[in-house]
């Protein structure tokens, strides 16, 4: 079957984001909207909420998780109905004011809104965005998931009643983006979804970001055998070893190396193990499986420039330990906002994912010598 050419005798992996990459993300905007409008309509406020376009500026100001823009949402109509503004606010210029600030997005959010505050409303913007991940304490994201999921699913996660009756916007309007000839790369490839959708834990009981949202992704593109490293086994990692769920999600480096092994073809507990132990350990206790990667070419398709940014960290942190990984970056997005934040870490830009895999057709070979699922470093 059709691989990707080895270089230094190693095939090269793949490491492909999901939302704005192998799926066109209407689901989760549709998310953003509906919990946005619903928290502002119960609270009297306009009901605006980004276009299509501002949403594409804050993922490239780095909001790609709903549950950061969606109380940014409300904050701002907020903020404009305080000060008797009631035209349409400019979505896209918060994003950007958020860059003078430092910390998490929703931190960056809330601080931008404060500056611009009165007094007043601080305590407000303070319930509305210090705590944005927890959908037992966050309205917005309580309602977020109540779309995302769709009442069933969230009722049977959350043991939470769901206040809207609607089925998961992911499985209603989500649209696949790949074709079967990428589909086929893919699958013949050492390849991962890298993605920072919650996902399922490796074992045990699901908690915190492990509703499967990866998982359905993965059922819609027909990619089910794909190794998936998601949110889910983060967080399994937050609840062994404590820690935030930053400390090790994209981007930060260790979801890529986890991902990185996964694609090799580590199971991926085991390889989010390894990945923490080699973020927690000293040079002379790199975990011997990460040897594995030695010389490896990492392929990362994204849409947001933190995905690609997390790879290059992961791969200076192994450099520094004597693994060689050699990554390169592929801009997926025709925004020219997404284009721009892209286009600081990517040696390639592509409108599609289908043209960024079609570039590597002349890497493609028969090769009767090393097939999905034997790799040299199991």
């Amino acid at each position: 079957m059709p691989i990707l050419r080895c270089y230094n005798n190693m095939p090269p992996v793949l490491l492909l984001d999901v939302d704005g990459t192998l799926i066109e993300d209407r689901g989760y905007r549709h998310a953003l909207v509906a919990a946005a409008q619903r928290v502002c309509q119960k609270r009297g406020l306009p009901t605006w909420a980004p276009t299509d376009h501002e949403i594409n500026v804050l993922h490239a100001c780095g909001y790609s998780n709903e549950w950061d823009s969606v109380p940014f949402t409300v904050g701002i109509n907020m903020l404009d109905a305080r000060n008797g503004n009631g035209a349409q606010p400019d979505f896209s210029a918060w994003a950007v004011k958020t860059k003078d600030f430092a910390g998490l997005p929703n931190e960056r959010a809330r601080d931008a809104l404060l500056r611009e505050a009165p007094p007043a409303l601080h305590r407000d913007l303070h319930t509305l965005l210090d705590d944005v991940r927890d959908p037992r304490a966050s309205e917005t994201t309580r309602l977020l998931y109540n779309f995302v999921l769709g009442s069933a699913l969230f009722e049977q996660h959350y043991e939470i009643k769901a206040e809207v009756e609607t089925p998961s916007l992911l499985e209603t309007l989500d649209v696949p983006m790949i074709d079967d000839r990428s589909r086929d790369i893919i699958l013949n490839s050492r390849a991962a979804i890298y993605t920072a959708r919650p996902s399922l834990p490796p074992q045990g009981r699901p908690g915190l970001y492990q509703t499967p949202e990866a998982e359905i992704a993965a059922r819609q593109l027909k990619l089910e055998g794909v190794p998936l490293v998601g949110l889910g086994p983060m967080q399994w990692l937050v609840d062994q070893f404590g820690g935030g769920m930053w400390d090790y999600a994209k981007p930060a480096p260790t979801q890529p190396i986890a991902a990185m092994l996964a694609a090799a073809g580590v199971p991926v507990g085991q390889a989010a193990l390894a990945a923490y132990s080699f973020q927690t350990s000293g040079v002379s206790e790199t975990p011997e499986v990460l040897q594995g990667l030695d010389g490896a070419t990492v392929h990362v398709f994204e849409d947001n420039a933190g995905g690609v940014r997390a790879a290059q960290k992961a791969a200076a942190l192994l450099a520094e330990r004597g693994v060689n990984v050699h990554v390169v970056g592929y801009g997926i997005a025709k925004d020219e906002a997404k284009r721009a934040a892209l286009a600081e870490v990517c040696e390639q830009m592509f409108d599609d994912v289908n043209t960024a895999l079609g570039s590597l057709r002349s890497d493609i070979q028969s090769s009767a010598a090393t097939t999905p699922g034997e790799h040299p470093m199991l």
